[in-house]
């Protein structure tokens, strides 16, 4: 190979290097399949309700994310409740230790705008707020544009929304009872499920009624010491220290606050745990009952009474 064919292939070669050293770097990277988990996202009228961030599929962090549109997803319409602002209940503060009245706990609550639904602009999260109470049961979805470093992406039908009727209360799955001897913390039995309803009457003041009755439907009278608490376990007044405990003959009756997110906020000795005692004298077996049941909350203003029913125990009369 002669001189000036070696000279001009290097030039070549150059030229070529130069070219793709000096061709840009693309930042980042945006996927076409980001998506919501769970979907659909089951939330109830009058309660909060939040979904996890948006799930980025390799996508380049951090992201941006705007709602775009919700829609009924039975009907293709859009859903123009969803977007608006309501007046709803709300804290202004956390309620602490501190707030030891009716007095203090009421000064931290506020009505305030709220709209029922909301995409966060950081991560995307979806949060339903108590607003959603104006808003009708159905099924929605939404559509977001997510945005970051290297472009954006339009994701329709994102997530669907499932918006059931509102519950007026709550109550963890799982109540039990046991049976002890007469006179001292022993001879426990294994724990047997325990039958409890609720009833609800919006129309009634706020009052919560805790009724125990035996296997055959006959009420304890807690006013002449048929239903007792259990030491240091907890119970229903250690969440209520707003109102004091009325003893009928045939309830432990209380008032209550109602608040932005159910009553009540505050624990007892063992969590949300209502743990009592029927004493063995007032039964015909000569055993303690020993009901206990987890996580009652009220989340609607009105009457409720908690209705729990001893099996294999019958009142002395």
């Amino acid at each position: 190979m002669n001189k000036r064919c070696i000279i001009t292939s290097l030039s070549a070669l150059l030229l070529a290097g130069c070219l793709s050293g000096c061709k840009k770097i693309e930042k980042g990277f945006i996927s076409d399949f980001m998506y919501y988990s769970p979907n659909p996202l089951i939330a109830t009228q009058g309660n909060v309700t939040n979904s996890k961030a948006i799930e980025l599929d390799g996508t380049t962090g951090p992201v941006t994310v705007k709602l775009l549109a919700v829609r009924n997803s039975d009907t293709g319409q859009p859903a123009p409740d969803m977007l608006k602002e309501f007046s709803i209940k709300q804290f202004l503060a956390q309620v602490t230790s501190a707030d030891s009245t009716v007095a203090l706990v009421n000064k931290k609550i506020v009505m305030k705008p709220a709209f029922p639904l909301e995409v966060s602009e950081i991560g995307g999260r979806i949060s339903l707020s108590q607003a959603t109470a104006f808003v009708p049961t159905g099924n929605y979805v939404i559509d977001v544009q997510v945005s970051n470093i290297k472009g954006t992406r339009e994701i329709l039908n994102a997530c669907k929304i499932q918006l059931l009727p509102k519950t007026h209360f709550t109550l963890d799955s799982g109540p039990f009872f046991t049976t002890s001897d007469a006179t001292a913390e022993t001879g426990f039995s294994g724990q047997a499920p325990l039958p409890i309803t609720i009833t609800y009457d919006n129309k009634g003041p706020n009052k919560i009624r805790f009724v125990f009755l035996d296997k055959n439907g006959t009420a304890f009278d807690p006013s002449a010491g048929q239903v007792t608490t259990r030491g240091d376990r907890g119970n229903f007044s250690q969440m209520n220290p707003y109102y004091p405990l009325v003893r009928t003959s045939t309830a432990l009756e209380w008032e209550f606050i109602d608040l932005p997110n159910g009553f009540p906020i505050k624990d007892g000795a063992n969590g949300t745990g209502n743990y009592y005692r029927i004493p063995a004298r007032f039964t015909e077996e000569n055993r303690n009952a020993n009901p206990v049941f987890f996580g009652f909350k009220a989340l609607s203003p009105g009457s409720y009474t908690v209705t729990i029913q001893i099996p294999a125990i019958t009142k002395k009369l």
